[in-house]
This record gives structure tokens, C-alpha cells and sequence, in this order.
């Protein structure tokens, strides 16, 4: 019975991770940096040209490398997002595992749900993307070195293999650098559990360890930061300078509705418990000072402090339990127990409602959960939602067509460099050229990733008033994509207006 009742949350945890992260997961086409994680080289470019040439870490395309062996051409979207999901599943699996041997059960199983149903943590693991992979290997490199210093047996292995985990977590993105408070934390622990006698291989080993995590990143950062391109250093730049992007407002888009505030009192209450978990506050601190203080877009990678910020709102919850075993001694249990499941229950299948129903795509559309309406959102770089335009049957129609041409479309372009025929040129990078037989084909698209409603400064009205669609394709009757075909002549008459 004691058997079960350990097996058990293991099993429920298990169960609600792969259920987010594998249900629907093919029914997506690419979004925005899923294109770009592709290993797609340029004609005569070899493998280390071309990740020296990316903006991240190899691994992602590495990864994308292997799966281009079974689908080299990458028109299966579920297959290329299966090893990122299974990574997310596993990265929850030894979180869990980590914050069981650091703080006990309890607070492992309540952090480990709360990543599993978080919203940012679903969106990143339903993605061609390497956050799965910085937080698979980051979470490890924290359970193998603190085994290290809780069994005798791990002592000198868990130390390695934790420390090698790491740089393959740096080596996936520079976000992996995030786990250092910790990580510093562990190692300390490791160095003052061993005999003052044993001083001398204890320092050998940190030597050696160092040695291995520094030649393990610096095999790919040393040749990348000298080659580095001017394209990657003016993407840095904007991100470090330009307007300075609500981290919030990322976190809302993700997280809708009460959350933000139930993440709010959960992780002040867990403060109550700081000498219990300061090494969890420090970790916390290090990337939300980094990413607040000196990035004027952090983005998604607000992932590197939530991932932590869990852990202080599990303690959060053993203070509110703690409470209401003060003021109800003899209901407390059924009042947590209610408690619980409303939290937990009701933000899995708000999960579910936001990424795995696709009936409506939020945050492209309104939506509901309950009598509570989800408000669609306009911001860019949305990854993990719901988002079908049908790209692959454009790309086809247009094939079909058995010509060239031009289109223009208010969707990123990104998106459609990997869509469309590369006989089919966007007229918006090369100029028309009326010498060459062709025509020009105009693709709207109803709420795009890039949130643009028009073509050529006009909306949708102006080209369904002039123009007969000569394709749409519609998602539960509403239609999402349409397809106008332009002569030359109409070109002309439209730019000179």
C-alpha cells in the first residue's frame, strides 16, 4: 500500500505532462522560431559552418539533424516535435526527482505540478525549440550533484556527470548559465562533507571538473563568438536596448486570467520559509535580476526564473496548509484537500482549453473557459498555441500551378521561406519584374502570428470587393486563409493607386 501511494503522484505527474505536451502536438504549422531551430544549410555549407553561423547553442540543431534522417524533409510536424516534447516530460520527471532529494515529497510533487500545467512551460515543450533541452539538462546536472552529496556512492560520479549535464544545458542555450547559484550551492555542500584530509582530491576533482565543463562549452562558444556574425550581433542588441517589453504581459498572455496572482501570494507566503529555501531564492534572483535589470525583452525566457520561483510557491502552499491546520484543526485536511484540487484542476484544464483545444485558436481568437472569457492577444512571438493556416496546401496549390510567380502575404516571413515553392518568389524582398511570365498571387491570412491585417497598407475588404479567391481553406467553417490571384496588369494599377 506504501508502494502505491509513492508510485502514485509519480504516475498522476507523469500522466498530466505527456498529456499537454502530446495531444494535438502534430495539428500546428511551424511557428515563428521552430523554422529557424531546422537544420537547413545552405548549398556547399557543412555542419559546422552552419551552427557556427546560428544565434544559439548546437543542440536544437543537432536534434533537428537526427530527425531529418526519418523526414528530411520536415513535413511531418509532430515527428519533429516529439524529442522536445519527451524532453519537457523528462526535465519534469527529474525536477520532481531533484526537489524530492532537496526539500521532501511534498514540495516536490506540488512544484513539479505547477510546471507541468504552466502554461509558458506547455507552450515551450509543444515547440522545435531548445528550452526543453536547457531545462531537461539543467534539472539534471542539479539531481546528479546532489546525489553527489548524499550518497556515498555518487559522490564522485554524480559530481561528473552533473557537471557535464551542465554544459550540455549551456551548450543547448546560454540560458543553462541560470542554474549557477545552485549549482555553487551544491557544490559547496559536496566540499565541506569530505574529511579535512581529503582536502587535496577534493580540490583535484573541482580542478578537473571545472577543466571539463569549460572545454566542453568552450568547444563550440570559443570558434562561435569569433565568427560571430554582424546579423546576430544586431539581434543582441535589440533585445538588450530597444523598448522595453512587460515581462508580465508575457507571462498573462501564457498564464491567463487569476494566475498571476495565485503565483503572486503562493510565492510570498513561501518567503515565510527562507532559511528552508534560500538557496532556492538565490537561484531565483540570479536570472530575474539578470533578465529585468539588463534585457529590455526577455521574452520567453522567463522560463529560467519560473522554474525555481515553483519551488517557493510548494513552500507557499505547506504555509497556507499550515494555517488552516492552525485556525480548522479538524477539517484542515478536507479544506487543503479542496484547496488543491481546485488550484491544480482548474489550471490543468485551462492548459488544456488554451493548447490543446483548437475548436477556437486562442490567442489569435476569443475563447472560453467556463463562464470566464479568454481574451485574445496581439502581441508577436507567440510559440505552442493552437495555430493551423494550412501553409503546406498553399505551398501545394501554388506547385500545382506548375509556374512561376510572385505572392505577398501579410504572415512572417519566415513561415513562408519554408512553405512556398522557391519558384514563387515574395515580391516584398525581390522586385516585379513584368518581362517574366508569372502571376502574382495575394495571401491573407486571418490573425497571423506577426499580428498584421494587411497587405500593401489594405485590409481584407479592399481585396474581397475587387478580387475572386481562387482558393480558401477553413478551419470548423471559419475561414483562415484565402488566395487571390493578381495579372500583371491588376499589380501595376494597385501600386500606382
Amino acid at each position: 500500500m506504501k508502494k502505491v501511494s509513492n508510485i502514485l503522484p509519480v504516475i498522476c505527474l507523469i500522466f498530466v505532462s505527456l498529456w499537454l505536451r502530446l495531444i494535438n502536438l502534430g495539428y500546428s504549422n511551424y511557428q515563428g522560431d521552430e523554422i529557424k531551430a531546422l537544420y537547413r544549410p545552405q548549398v556547399g555549407q557543412n555542419m559546422i559552418d552552419f551552427l557556427l553561423n546560428q544565434r544559439k547553442g548546437p543542440i536544437q540543431f543537432l536534434i533537428t539533424y537526427i530527425m531529418s534522417i526519418f523526414n528530411p524533409e520536415y513535413d511531418n510536424e509532430f515527428l519533429l516535435r516529439l524529442p522536445f516534447a519527451i524532453a519537457g516530460t523528462l526535465a519534469i520527471y527529474f525536477f520532481y526527482k531533484f526537489v524530492k532529494l532537496e526539500f521532501g515529497k511534498k514540495v516536490a510533487l506540488y512544484s513539479s505540478l505547477l510546471i507541468a500545467i504552466n502554461g509558458l512551460f506547455v507552450a515551450l515543450t509543444r515547440i522545435v525549440q531548445y528550452q526543453s533541452l536547457v531545462i531537461l539538462f539543467s534539472v539534471l546536472a542539479l539531481y546528479l550533484i546532489s546525489l553527489s552529496t548524499k550518497f556515498a556512492k555518487w559522490r564522485i560520479y554524480g559530481l561528473y556527470l552533473g557537471m557535464f549535464c551542465w554544459g550540455i544545458s549551456i551548450l543547448a542555450h546560454y540560458d543553462g548559465i541560470f542554474i549557477m547559484p545552485f549549482v555553487i550551492y551544491l557544490i559547496y555542500r559536496w566540499y565541506i562533507d569530505f574529511e579535512p584530509t581529503q582536502r587535496n582530491q577534493q580540490l583535484l576533482h573541482l580542478y578537473l571538473v571545472g577543466i571539463i565543463l569549460l572545454v566542453l562549452v568552450s568547444i563550440f562558444y570559443l570558434p562561435f563568438f569569433f565568427s560571430i556574425s554582424e546579423s546576430t550581433k544586431t539581434y543582441w542588441l535589440e533585445r538588450i536596448s530597444k523598448q522595453k517589453v512587460s515581462s508580465t504581459r508575457t507571462f498573462m498572455t501564457y498564464n491567463p486570467l487569476f494566475i498571476i496572482y495565485l503565483y503572486a501570494v503562493l510565492g510570498l507566503l513561501g518567503l515565510w520559509k527562507i532559511k528552508e529555501n534560500f538557496s532556492v531564492v538565490l537561484w531565483f534572483l540570479f536570472p530575474l535580476l539578470a533578465l529585468e535589470t539588463l534585457v529590455s525583452n526577455p521574452g520567453t525566457h522567463i522560463y529560467t526564473y519560473i522554474l525555481p520561483f515553483s519551488v517557493l510557491m510548494a513552500f507557499g502552499l505547506e504555509v497556507f496548509q499550515a494555517f488552516i491546520f492552525n485556525k480548522f484543526p479538524a477539517k484542515s485536511q478536507y479544506i487543503n484537500n479542496l484547496c488543491l484540487s481546485v488550484i491544480y484542476v482548474s489550471l490543468f484544464f485551462l492548459s488544456h482549453v488554451l493548447f490543446i483545444d483548437n475548436k477556437k485558436e486562442y490567442p489569435w481568437e476569443n475563447k472560453r473557459f467556463l463562464f470566464l472569457e479568454l481574451k485574445r492577444q496581439s502581441r508577436q512571438s507567440l510559440f505552442g498555441f493552437p495555430y493551423y493556416r494550412h501553409w503546406e496546401k498553399v505551398g501545394l496549390f501554388l506547385e500545382n500551378t506548375s509556374r512561376n510567380g510572385y505572392f505577398i502575404t501579410n504572415e512572417k516571413k519566415s513561415i513562408t521561406r519554408y512553405y512556398i515553392p522557391t519558384n514563387y518568389k515574395n515580391i516584398e524582398l525581390y522586385s516585379y519584374d513584368d518581362k517574366v511570365p508569372g502571376d502574382i498571387y495575394i495571401i491573407f491570412i486571418q490573425n497571423p502570428q506577426n499580428g498584421n491585417k494587411k497587405i500593401l497598407n489594405k485590409d481584407q475588404s479592399f481585396w474581397e470587393e475587387r478580387y475572386r479567391p481562387v482558393k480558401s481553406f477553413s478551419n470548423y467553417g471559419r475561414v483562415v486563409t484565402t488566395i487571390y490571384r493578381l495579372s500583371s496588369a491588376d499589380w501595376e494599377k494597385i501600386v500606382n493607386q
